[in-house]
């Protein structure tokens, strides 16, 4: 029987064996391609030449998401041929180049390794990038074993039969040979292809029905013949399966998630525990932000079943552990890079959430921040991003965008923030209105620094048509595709209003606007403040209102959100006739208990001068809200309302969101301030952090959040 066993760690090594003719499957380690043809097309962009220890290592790996790899777990051990590896960041700093066929180009992408996971059981491990690439479309990965015989393509950057270090991407041709439930075998289809040194990790895709690919297995082991520096004449290899794991951000109907199998995002993985708890922890801070809360069940698994419902089941296979209760049939389970794992049944409808979107993070960390556009008196203008640190407090403000006098007028603009183009980071967008009457929707969109780039228009029309002081913005995922968009509450002149979805594009621009609620009567915009959340808890953002009618008595409504992005007619939910007076109400929104379902929140200035927070959660999955629970409470003369913008968010990244504020005193000062959040929904109390006593004024500071009231 053929004996397999691993090279040692350094190609020298690697070379010596095969100069010596040893008779044994060599672990495809140090170096730097496939035995075969050069690849000139970007079909293969997503193939990643890996650099572990600044040439310690060379190894090939998989984009299978923005911002993660699919990677042998060889490449990152100490010799360089065990399959067994830490979580965490490598033990060598490893560059990533994709998108880039020959390594002495310019194009393409580098990105560092940061942290890698691995997938116990096979060699293969999950390595995150230190930013999410853009522009290069990651592999998708296959669900069904080769056959076989069956063609396969495996593209690389190890050696080639005459080149020891090669700097250009290779392909060559496989067929399957043999299946076991962890590893693949394949044979080259002719004597010159081959995979050598340098190779581990390569991509092994077959071709799809769109003419794409899907991912298979990764390289692990080979013989190498025909390589550089090798008598051998065997081409066989051993890969590692990827079809009947879970890598990436999704899985379909029918899918089992063993202990050790993750879905990754920009900002969160989702994992199946060995202790039997299925788990999101943000990939910045690593703190657990939601589990099903099973642990102590060792051999669980997670199955989204045929009909729709995941579940984590027991290790008898039969005692379900806690399920999401959805009948979801032919449909996925998506972890978006906002943070949220949505549950979409057959029709791409959103069904549930685990309520773990991070809003408007603007450096990628995993917390929420804080922003601002800054008016100044000069005509220039400047967004300022106040990043948040792992106590929730904010630093010294960052410039995120600059630009000269002339081009921006602050009273022109109405602005949102939220994650637009769908990459996890938070952007900006803002309705401008022109002195000629025509209205444009710009978008300034995130680099995931803190900065921004320059706004792009997407939607313009004429004088005649849109009145920008008539409209009042929102943002948030109305229509459960990962993409926050835009709404538009319109008060016509005649009294009418009009709701409007503006949807956003992959590239964070929006389409045109369409109309859902609509009423010719019995609204009065004035009346109206807005937030916007997950009320019902279905994977889509709806639009929470505080009405204060003329006759004193106040009321909620909830506007949920249907699959299209328009809403619903209202559902009214807590009303109050003594509950004071509306202009002395300011309104907010945000998970503050960390249930999964956005609160409804108000600040109430009493007229003695002391200041109550309210909290107003969900009754039922329906999104009404209930009855009011008060949050945080302060002594007169402490806190006065018109001198604060306040901004909810996850500033702490502990899965509540917090209350953020940009604080204005009558000696000019200008200060940001945290509350965070109890588990019980409640707010600790206030912790102060950057101040600036000259140089700001707290007039010309415009806070962004996702609603305006």
């Amino acid at each position: 029987m053929r004996s397999y066993r691993r090279g040692s760690r350094s190609a020298f090594a690697v070379g010596l064996a095969f100069m010596v003719s040893t008779p044994m499957l060599i672990m495809v380690t140090p170096a730097q391609a496939v035995v075969g043809t050069g690849v000139t097309e970007t079909a293969y962009d997503f193939t990643a030449r890996l650099n572990i220890g600044n040439g310690v290592r060379a190894c090939s790996a998989a984009l299978v998401a923005p911002q993660w790899l699919a990677a042998s777990a060889s490449c990152f051990s100490d010799d360089g041929a065990s399959e067994q590896v830490a979580s965490g960041a490598p033990k060598w700093k490893t560059t990533a180049t994709l998108g880039r066929s020959n390594l002495n180009a310019t194009g393409g992408q580098v990105r560092e390794v940061v942290e890698i996971v691995p997938r116990p059981g096979r060699d293969v491990v999950m390595a995150r990038l230190s930013a999410p690439t853009t522009g290069i479309t990651p592999v998708p990965t296959a669900i069904t074993a080769p056959g076989t015989g069956e063609e396969l393509q495996v593209a690389g950057f190890g050696r080639t039969k005459g080149e020891w270090a090669p700097i250009k991407l290779h392909k060559a041709t496989f067929k399957a040979s043999s299946l076991t439930h962890s590893t693949l075998g394949i044979s080259g289809k002719t004597a010159a292809d081959a995979i050598c040194a340098g190779d581990a990790g390569a991509p092994i895709v077959r071709t799809a029905g769109d003419g794409g690919f899907e991912l298979v297995a990764l390289v692990s082991r080979s013989w190498q013949g025909g390589c550089f520096g090798s008598e051998e004449t065997r081409t066989d290899a051993i890969g590692a399966r990827l079809d009947n794991i879970v890598v990436g951000n999704k899985i379909i109907t029918g899918t089992t998630l063993f202990p050790g199998d993750n879905l990754v995002s920009n900002s969160m993985r989702l994992t199946m525990q060995s202790d039997g708890d299925l788990v999101i922890t943000a990939n910045g801070s690593g703190k657990a932000l939601w589990s099903t809360k099973t642990a102590g069940h060792a051999g669980a698994t997670a199955r989204f079943t045929v009909g729709g419902n995941l579940i984590v089941v027991d290790a008898d296979g039969t005692t379900v552990l806690w399920e999401s209760k959805t009948s979801a049939a032919n449909g996925t389970v998506v972890l978006q890079n906002r943070g949220n794992l949505v549950i979409y049944n057959g029709n791409n409808e959103s069904q549930w959430s685990s309520g773990t979107v991070v809003r408007h993070d603007y450096d990628g960390d995993g917390r929420s921040d804080m922003a601002s556009w800054y008016d100044y008196s000069d005509g220039s203008d400047k967004i300022h991003t106040f990043l948040a640190d792992a106590a929730g407090k904010f630093q010294e403000p960052g410039s995120g965008y600059v630009k000269a006098k002339g081009t921006w007028w602050a009273e022109h603009m109405k602005f949102a923030t939220g994650d637009f183009n769908g990459d996890g980071r938070g952007d900006v967008a803002a309705f401008y209105g022109y002195d000629n009457g025509s209205v444009s929707l710009f978008t300034w969109l995130a680099t995931g620094d803190g900065k921004f780039a320059e706004g792009i228009t997407s939607w313009t029309v004429p004088a005649g048509n849109w009145t920008w002081s008539r409209i009042k913005v929102q943002s948030g995922d109305f229509n459960g595709d990962g993409r926050d968009d835009v709404a538009a509450w319109y008060d016509y002149a005649d009294g009418s209003d009009k709701l409007f979805t503006f949807t956003a594009k992959a590239n964070g621009g929006f389409n045109a606007p369409f109309s859902s609620f609509s009423k010719t009567s019995g609204w009065t915009a004035s009346r109206m403040k807005f937030t916007t959340g997950d009320y019902n808890a279905d994977g889509r953002d709806d639009i929470g209102v505080f009405y204060g009618y003329a006759d004193g008595n106040s009321r909620l409504f909830t506007f949920t959100a249907k699959p299209t992005g328009g809403f619903g007619e209202p559902l009214g939910g807590w009303e109050d006739a003594k509950w004071g007076s509306s202009d002395r109400t300011s309104v907010f929104s945000g998970d503050f208990n960390g249930d999964g379902r956005d609160d409804f929140g108000t600040w109430y200035d009493y007229a003695d001068g002391h200041d109550t927070a309210f909290s107003f959660n969900p009754s039922s999955t329906d999104g009404k809200f209930g009855n009011r629970t008060e949050i945080w409470n302060v002594a007169e003369g402490q806190y006065w309302r018109d001198h604060m913008q306040i901004s909810t968010g996850d500033y702490n990244g502990d899965g509540r969101d917090d209350l953020g504020a940009f604080y204005g005193y009558d000696n000019g000062t200008v200060r940001t301030i945290t509350w965070t959040a109890k588990a019980d929904g409640t707010l600790n109390e206030p912790v102060k952090s950057w101040t600036a006593e000259t140089g700001w004024a707290y007039n010309r500071v415009t806070l962004f959040e996702r609603y305006s009231s």
